[in-house]
């Protein structure tokens, strides 16, 4: 797995689910929660496992040590593993979880779980990414999925348990101030590019194209760039900014409608076609709002479910051992 899968997994995951902000109240600097059963409201393990497989019991629940080793797993996704003692207390915490939420009757249903999975695969680029990057670690999208399970659990837990604790308009507001540049698209154009080896195949491809040759034609004919060949050398929406130097200051001047090149940059020698413009947009602050205030309530309810938790284990018993 590479370093920028694994980063996009942790941040989608740390931004969709409660869990993580929970497990940093143990102490433990980072990583998850432990694995919930399977059921649609995790909680204790209720069978009597041999005392070789029992960690720790909290206020009477069996915590396993496949649990603690499992939090160990799923920590690896961040940027520092956690140890054994740090795994126990998060996996510890999670039971007092898991306890709360029975005792208050919240539950997650599979649907749930599937609709969180499927909003995360999707940040990703897809399952195949998202389990690409599982499979780094040793993990299974069975795995991630009672992870999210986990993190829903606390979500719909913190809501339960503080249902006064909502943002309000001037926080939003707050917020969106200090996080346009964020919530702005940057301007862009649409491209056709035809990518050739030499600077003399660029000047033909110019040449062809003023004479009248359809783009398309002349990328299937000249182009060795497969991403602009396949579909007759457009290539969509692209941010300016993004383009590498010499591109991007050519395409900055153009019309719509001009062709520019051949310049050379990465890949070879460069000949465009800009084929729309769009300038840069901010989201207004009514559109953006719902979501603004959902996340900052997430994130207050994240607070306050993590200085109840502390509050729960300190009283919780707990004896470490078979």
């Amino acid at each position: 797995m590479t370093d920028t899968s694994r980063g996009a997994l942790v941040s989608t995951f740390l931004g969709v689910v409660l869990v993580a902000a929970v497990a940093l109240s143990a102490g433990c600097g980072g990583g998850s929660a432990s694995r919930p059963t399977a059921s649609a409201s995790p909680g204790p393990v209720s069978s009597s496992p041999s005392a070789a497989v029992v960690a720790a019991r909290v206020n009477g629940d069996i915590v396993t040590r496949a649990e603690v080793e499992h939090t160990i797993d799923f920590s690896r996704l961040s940027s520092k593993a956690l140890t054994y003692r740090q795994a126990l207390e998060a996996t510890l915490r999670s039971h007092l979880l898991s306890q709360e939420a029975a005792r208050l009757g919240v539950v997650i249903a599979d649907a749930d779980v599937e609709a969180r999975l499927a909003q995360v695969a999707a940040s990703l680029g897809g399952t195949a990414t998202l389990q690409q990057s599982l499979a780094g670690v040793g993990l299974s999208l069975d795995d991630y999925r009672q992870e999210l399970r986990a993190g829903l659990l606390a979500e719909k837990l913190g809501a339960r348990k503080f249902p006064a604790a909502v943002a309000g308009r001037q926080q939003a507001l707050a917020f969106y101030r200090s996080h346009r540049a964020q919530l702005t698209t940057p301007a862009a154009v649409r491209l056709a590019e035809i990518v050739v080896k030499t600077q003399s195949l660029g000047q033909a491809v110019i040449d062809r194209l003023r004479l009248g040759y359809p783009f398309a034609d002349v990328a299937r004919s000249y182009s060795m760039d497969s991403d602009s060949d396949a579909p007759g050398g457009v290539i969509g929406w692209i941010a300016v900014p993004s383009l590498p130097q010499p591109l991007a200051r050519a395409v900055a001047a153009a019309r719509i409608g001009a062709l520019v090149g051949p310049i050379s940059a990465v890949g070879g020698w460069h000949v465009m076609k800009v084929l729309g413009r769009r300038a840069a947009h901010t989201q207004p602050f009514a559109a953006a709002r719902p979501a603004i205030v959902a996340q900052l309530t997430l994130e207050r309810r994240a607070a306050l479910l993590s200085a109840w938790l502390a509050k729960a284990r300190a009283a919780a018993h707990v004896s470490i051992g078979p």
